[in-house]
């Protein structure tokens, strides 16, 4: 006869078979709090004797109780510890998040939903060093627009083109009226174009030459020369994302509104 795996089974059960579906804990039941669990383990560690009979209520339970405070404390104490590793559980709070923010050389926003901080601090762990395949293309658009930020990755290809180039192209096929208009952070211009080289500050100074033009590539909106928008608040906060993705030698125009 097979054995039938129930909620009484443990591995040490009479006739337990050892396997996959054996459980390798103390069966719960539901409402069980763990001064129960315990006290529970407590009785089966006890001889079956008249002089060790130990009914729930008692005098020796309740000592057992007081004792198990310490166990408990423990339990809950490692619990926590355990959670506040890894952002993926409700018990992993802001306090938690700024720390990993710190270890791991994020930004830390508290703007940002604690979700979304969650989010970021994942990936970090996920990909903790610099790999070459990281650097495509591809991967920084992926890493960018998982960060929340609606934008996208243009390569800088044979002939090489200026942000003036892109925007006097797009606009010599568009027209201004209608509910069209220009916000605070919309210009046009090659002095306008804000860049991403070495540092995560607003209007970095950096000359790249039109010589250098095969070290550079464009972030902006979904087709090259459009523009997109992040907020304001996020803008160090993007730039050094991108200075962390990008390889060092390359250089980002950006076509970006900030609201």
């Amino acid at each position: 006869m097979t054995y039938q795996v129930t909620n009484e089974s443990t591995q040490h059960g009479y006739n337990t078979p050892f396997g996959y579906f054996t459980p390798h804990r103390l069966p719960t039941i539901p409402g069980q709090t763990l001064t129960d669990i315990f006290g529970d383990l407590a009785r089966q560690l006890y001889p079956t004797g008249r002089a060790w009979y130990m009914p729930k209520g008692g005098v020796f339970d309740n000592l057992h109780k007081s004792i198990n405070l310490s166990f408990v404390r423990l339990v809950n104490d490692c619990d926590l510890t355990i959670d506040s590793l890894f952002p993926d559980n409700v018990n992993f709070d802001e306090k938690d998040a700024s720390l990993w923010e710190y270890r791991l050389g994020l930004t830390t926003n508290t703007n940002l939903s604690l979700e979304v901080r969650k989010q970021a601090i994942l990936r970090k762990m996920a990909y903790p060093n610099n790999i070459r395949p990281r650097q495509s293309k591809s991967y920084i658009e992926s890493q960018l627009r998982l960060a929340g930020f609606d934008v996208y990755v243009h390569e800088n290809l044979k002939p090489y083109q200026t942000p003036a180039n892109i925007v006097s192209l797009s606009l010599s096929n568009s027209q201004h009226g209608g509910d069209s208009q220009h916000g605070g952070g919309f210009q046009h211009g090659s002095s306008s174009f804000d860049v991403i080289a070495n540092e995560a500050v607003v209007n970095e100074s950096y000359s790249v030459g039109v010589g250098n033009l095969w070290a550079t590539f464009f972030i902006g909106g979904e087709n090259l020369g459009d523009f997109a928008t992040i907020e304001q608040s996020r803008l160090i906060e993007f730039k050094e994302l991108v200075l962390k993705l990008k390889p060092a030698h390359l250089v980002v125009f950006t076509f970006l509104n900030y609201v």
